[in-house]
């Protein structure tokens, strides 16, 4: 979890603009938000609700304190990135530090070979030497999709005519009635039933766009690494992390759900539910404009920048290689609090 998603849904909170709206669609502002407007439909429950309640509320409840009560919070993230919402979140009164220390995936110098297997990095490299880019697809391992999506997420990859990695789970494709991906897309698809290196991946030169969940680890791969998202949030705060990529960092684009079907998750834990089903025609469109289109340019060029940004904030003397000094400091002290540095 980013800054942005941790000070956008404090301030919601609080302030409780959806309160006054009349659709999910309705946009509002929020103080502390500067440029930006957000909708319901932004927000993943419970705090979708003005007046939040229930079990998840309360495990939420419970965790704030917790955090309240520590030292401070290690944030896989960097200065450059959130800038403005970190240093809110500092000025909080009675709140602990953040550190901004990452992203994380750059602590160690990128390893000369991958952990991507033969049969892998030959079909990359041969997409890049065909100058054939390639839309890296994964959503992660805690959600749920139903069959429709999936449905729904192959004929618009098929649709989009762009080369593409999907890599899935396993349990998705069998049982009664599995989706048959098998042969499907000729050469222009290529899908993975088993764990692969996510960051070989979009470290690999071929890789072009990345089509995701919007977990944050996710998505600090792949901005590390220059990659433009197109935004398929699922469950927690990934709407928020979607709305920090395409409409505050401009480093991607989103898909939307149609209202129409059952999307999948749906289970109590914040995931896309009933009647929000994204459709194969949004997703092949997009997809060819992330890849291909001027949009698409646009995002992978402010997706290089702020993967510059990142490894100067990592590097000896850089933004979180001094917060990370900080917060060894402050945990070794007898100090309550440290300010994060800004710069």
């Amino acid at each position: 979890m980013g800054a942005f998603s941790c000070y956008a849904t404090l301030a919601v909170l609080i302030q409780k603009p959806h309160a006054r709206v009349s659709s999910p669609w309705e946009p509002f502002e929020v103080d502390g938000l500067p440029g930006l407007q957000l909708t319901t439909a932004d927000l993943s429950p419970p705090f979708d609700d003005p007046e939040p309640s229930g079990r998840h509320w309360d495990f939420i409840c419970e965790s704030g304190v917790a955090m309240n009560s520590s030292r401070g919070t290690i944030l896989n993230s960097f200065h450059e990135l959130e800038s403005l919402y970190i240093d809110k979140m500092n000025q909080l009164e009675n709140s602990p530090a953040m550190w901004p220390v990452g992203p994380l995936c750059l602590a160690a110098e990128p390893a000369v070979q991958t952990n991507l297997d033969a049969d892998l990095a030959g079909w990359l490299d041969s997409r890049l030497a065909m100058n054939r880019p390639v839309l890296y697809v994964a959503f992660g391992s805690q959600a749920n999709l139903s069959r429709a999506q999936l449905e729904e997420i192959a004929a618009g990859l098929d649709r989009s005519g762009v080369d593409f990695l999907w890599v899935v789970r396993s349990k998705w494709f069998y049982g009664e009635d599995p989706v048959e991906v098998e042969g499907r897309f000729g050469d222009r698809g290529k899908v993975e039933q088993r764990f692969v290196d996510q960051l070989g991946v979009l470290r690999h030169k071929a890789i072009r766009g990345f089509f995701s969940h919007c977990g944050w680890n996710s998505v600090t791969e792949s901005i590390s690494m220059g990659v433009p998202i197109l935004a398929f949030p699922l469950a927690a705060e990934q709407k928020m992390n979607a709305k920090f990529v395409v409409d505050v960092l401009g480093a991607g684009l989103r898909v939307w759900p149609s209202r129409r079907g059952d999307g999948g998750g749906g289970d109590g834990d914040g995931s896309e539910g009933a009647g929000e089903l994204v459709a194969s025609q949004d997703i092949g469109a997009l997809a060819r404009e992330l890849i291909l289109g001027e949009r698409g340019k646009h995002a992978a060029a402010r997706a290089a920048e702020l993967a510059a940004s990142a490894r100067t904030a990592m590097d000896a003397g850089g933004s979180s290689y001094e917060n990370l000094e900080l917060m060894v400091r402050a945990v070794t002290s007898d100090t309550s609090r440290v300010e994060a540095s800004s710069e």
